[in-house]
């Protein structure tokens, strides 16, 4: 039989030195049983949050948020003594009691009287999260400003391109006035009113994505298909490209997986970078006055779509600053156009890079997650 007084007595002198070693922590320290729930120990910082000495009480009625029993890496209580020590939760969870955020860690590991137990170390980073949540509000409200920039920089274009179809409507039902007041059938004036319909649509769609790509809402992240987000994309790129004189290549791998994005944001990604691919080749020979947009499988876990110019190209370590706020290379920027990007898709756990291009010009390319990835 075990002599539990003896147990008791080790593990009391065993646990000085670690609570000497942890109780000036910051950090909430704790260790539990793993099948009781049973606090076997806990710091100072963890009693204060707790409100006294919490050994005896059950983990889970502590102050101290803990992971669901589905968020464990694997199941503590399962843990055999010859798999310890082990890392068994690292993640960001929310008090709704008290509103606070902590960055939890539990290990499973041996206790003094050799239980598997929970350590866990719990830190508190409220602040944290509200200037990184005052931090995303800046950025949007800055990514919003520069849609809003961009927009009125295409203002006088757009009025050009939404003349066309409503002049040709306007031409079509004038005819078709004239020739039912000369007596036409129906069925001789269906295909020019079916050309005024057309003609509609087309105003409608150019209205449809100037309204979503101005619109001021929240990220939305869903799974989208790449060629939804090019196709709407392109539809204000084309614009400004006719307007130039430059011809836009597409190149779009097919049997691309759906990413999970928010169509707008990436949209917002996609026309900045063409604007300043355009700006780019102004000087450039007309047979030269290339953009290509590229779209393709970056492995199993991301997609890749890059925009390429063959402009003049970044001189010396510019590619290293552009990402950097406030560093343009156009007299009237503001320089913050690329770093707005960078935030927009590090925001979707990619990465955005600016190399020199193999024909001259740059190439910009920004990796998304495809749904999968990002969902696990």
């Amino acid at each position: 039989m075990q002599d539990t007084g003896m147990v008791s007595a080790v593990a009391t002198v065993d646990s000085e030195p670690l609570e000497a070693v942890l109780g000036g922590l910051e950090a909430a320290v704790y260790v539990a049983d793993v099948q009781s729930g049973e606090i076997l120990f806990n710091n100072r910082a963890f009693q204060s949050l707790h409100g006294g000495s919490a050994v005896g009480q059950i983990l889970r009625d502590s102050v101290v948020p803990l992971p669901e029993r589905g968020d464990y890496r694997v199941d503590p209580r399962g843990i055999e003594a010859s798999n310890a020590p082990c890392e068994i939760f690292d993640g960001e969870l929310l008090q709704p009691r008290t509103g606070h955020w902590y960055h939890v860690r539990e290990q499973a590991v041996l206790w003094v009287d050799g239980r598997i137990v929970r350590l866990g170390i719990a830190i508190d980073i409220t602040d944290r999260k509200k200037t990184a949540e005052i931090t995303r509000q800046q950025e949007e409200r800055i990514a919003h400003t520069e849609r809003l920039i961009a927009l009125g920089e295409m203002a006088s274009m757009l009025a050009h391109e939404l003349n066309q179809p409503l002049s040709a409507i306007a031409n079509y039902c004038n005819g078709c006035v004239k020739r039912m007041q000369a007596g036409a059938s129906a069925e001789k004036l269906l295909p020019t009113m079916q050309k005024a319909v057309a003609q509609a649509e087309r105003a409608g769609k150019i209205i449809g994505s100037i309204r979503a790509f101005v619109k001021k809402s929240e990220p939305r992240r869903s799974a989208t298909s790449v060629a939804a987000i090019l196709e709407s994309a392109l539809a204000l790129i084309e614009i400004d490209a006719r307007r130039r004189g430059i011809r836009l290549s597409v190149d779009v791998a097919p049997g691309l997986p759906d990413v999970y994005a928010d169509q707008v944001m990436i949209e917002q990604v996609l026309l900045n970078l063409a604007r300043n691919g355009f700006d780019a080749m102004k000087d450039a020979p007309e047979g030269k006055r290339i953009l290509a947009v590229r779209a393709r499988a970056s492995g199993e876990r991301f997609v890749e779509i890059a925009v390429i110019d063959r402009g003049h190209g970044i001189a010396g370590g510019g590619l290293e600053q552009l990402l950097q706020p406030f560093f343009t290379t156009r007299e009237e920027g503001m320089g913050m156009g690329l770093p707005v990007c960078r935030s927009i898709i590090e925001f979707h756990d990619g990465h955005l890079t600016a190399e020199p291009g193999p024909e001259g010009g740059t190439i910009f390319a920004f990796t998304l997650p495809v749904e999968e990835t990002a969902r696990e």
